[in-house]
């Protein structure tokens, strides 16, 4: 089985085993290496290639899949399934759609659990056609992502175009969000901006951490307002002006206020004495301008589990 990944236009030069590398995340860059060698990785045009090959922008590489990946055919595709409880719609268009995402709930598998229900499934089945859009087909039209535990508004985009206009609109800091999150501590000051790059954890490749050294890690931005401050508690409105992995989570923790609940970044691995059943942040709206100038806002009413944690804290008397 051939599989074919036709290269999106590059703001920048890029390496053949580089970019396969970040298009297919769960092989290792030294199986990708391999495969270029043998021939099992090719691009269209081109007699003999090494991974050192850079890509310009537009070029067709073929991929076969039987050898590259010593798996079956399903490793690049996902299976339509539905889920429950089925994510409410807030808007949509014959673009794209804008969904209230349930905590619990994966946006979209990996290789490991392609079989794994998950927004990207369900997106799958409801609109069949969005299967070859976006750049994974792990990902049909998955533009960007919450974690599992968030909750909140998620953007699922149906073709190519609107697909790569959300890219560079995320990529140029053109959509607006913010979160709602429970942090445990009372922060004094009403608001502020965490400026501190991140980068990935040594210890594990999905954990982050911020880094002080100069020159080093990927800059993230986080804005913050306090909404409410209870004992032992601060409600916050958040806004990410950057959109890393786990971002607003590890700014939080950084500076001494983790997101109550969460079990990565907080101080204690146990839940907290809120029985939270997962980390207390949530999406709650997010704006951008469609490409026919309209601006679009959607907001994800905050879920009775997390109306619940509010109704057990005592709101705190100045």
């Amino acid at each position: 089985m051939i599989k074919t990944i036709i290269v999106e236009q590059l703001f920048k030069p890029i390496r053949l085993d580089k970019y396969l590398k970040k298009k297919i995340k769960d092989i290792s860059r030294e199986k990708i290496i391999n495969c270029i060698k043998k021939g099992k990785i090719k691009i269209v045009g081109k007699n003999k290639i090494k991974p050192s090959f850079i890509l310009k922008g537009e070029e067709k590489i073929l991929l076969e899949i039987s050898d590259f990946l010593d798996s079956t055919k399903e490793l690049f595709s996902i299976r339509p399934q539905s889920i429950f409880p089925e994510p409410k719609i807030l808007y949509e268009n014959k673009d794209l759609l804008i969904i209230n995402k349930s905590a619990g709930i994966i946006v979209h598998p990996t290789v490991k659990n392609v079989n794994n229900p998950s927004i990207a499934s369900w997106f799958l089945q409801k609109y069949p056609f969005v299967f070859d859009v976006g750049e994974d087909q792990l990902r049909p039209g998955i533009v960007h992502r919450l974690d599992k535990e968030t909750s909140g508004a998620l953007i699922l985009t149906k073709n190519n175009f609107i697909f790569n206009y959300f890219k560079n609109l995320f990529k140029t800091r053109k959509i607006k969000k913010k979160y709602i999150a429970l942090v445990k501590g009372e922060i004094k000051k009403q608001q502020g901006i965490i400026d501190l790059p991140l980068i990935r954890s040594k210890k594990s490749h999905i954990k982050r951490k911020v880094v002080v050294q100069k020159g080093k890690g990927k800059i993230a931005l986080t804005q913050y307002k306090v909404l409410k401050s209870y004992k032992g508690y601060t409600l916050l409105e958040i806004f990410p002006r950057t959109g890393r992995t786990h971002q607003i989570r590890v700014h939080l923790a950084s500076i001494g206020f983790p997101v109550a609940g969460d079990k990565m970044y907080g101080k204690s691995k146990k839940l907290n004495k809120l029985n939270l059943s997962r980390h207390f942040l949530h999406a709650q709206t997010i704006s951008f301008v469609l490409p026919s100038g309209k601006l679009i806002k959607a907001e994800a009413p905050l879920p009775e589990d997390l109306k619940n944690i509010l109704r057990q804290i005592e709101l705190k008397i100045d």
